[in-house]
């Protein structure tokens, strides 16, 4: 089977890409620091969100956004294929959408609500994504990786700018015009 070579994007979308994913792999592994430099635990209030923190801002740049192309995973390094495709799933399942046919977890739904009954008392109680310790500090690992790739390859394309990157400042990326614009 042949494939046909996509052509390569605009170069001003590669940067912005590149950055904006930078950034966002940045911010899990922040969180990852976060999470293993404190006492957190399963139980208390901040964890959950932390984790959901984690696999969305994790997945925005593989997916798709107005105006701009999704990253692939060939960014991703190979051993860290597997995470990056659970974190994907988690993010598409159970954190940032909430299907209720989720992907199976421990034999059931990722998303599984329960009734409990006690003392003829009822209560409901939601499933909520955990990571262990060593899940966390792999995560981390992956986000530190993602982090070294996007800085190498927006400084590659900035060598390869057909016109030359401007002069030392600040600029907009301009997706609009395909300019830079001085701020």
């Amino acid at each position: 089977m042949t494939t046909r070579k996509q052509p390569r994007h605009k170069y001003e979308n590669r940067l912005w890409k590149g950055a904006y994913a930078w950034s966002s792999f940045q911010h899990v592994r922040n969180v990852c620091d976060y999470i293993l430099s404190k006492p957190i635990q399963f139980e208390d209030a901040i964890y959950y969100p932390l984790i959901t923190a984690i696999c969305v801002v994790y997945a925005r740049p593989f997916k798709p956004s107005k105006g701009i192309e999704s990253l692939t995973v060939q960014f991703v390094p190979k051993k860290f294929r597997h995470l990056h495709d659970q974190l994907i799933l988690l993010r598409d399942q159970t954190v940032a959408h909430v299907d209720a046919r989720s992907a199976p977890f421990k034999g059931l739904p990722a998303n599984n609500v329960r009734l409990i009954v006690s003392h003829g008392q009822v209560r409901l109680g939601v499933n909520e994504l955990r990571f262990t310790v060593a899940t966390i500090s792999d995560v981390r690992k992956l986000a530190n990786a993602l982090v070294e790739r996007m800085h190498e390859y927006s400084n590659k394309l900035g060598r390869e700018y057909p016109h030359g990157v401007p002069d030392d400042g600040e600029y907009l990326i301009d997706l609009t015009t395909g300019t830079f614009r001085r701020l």
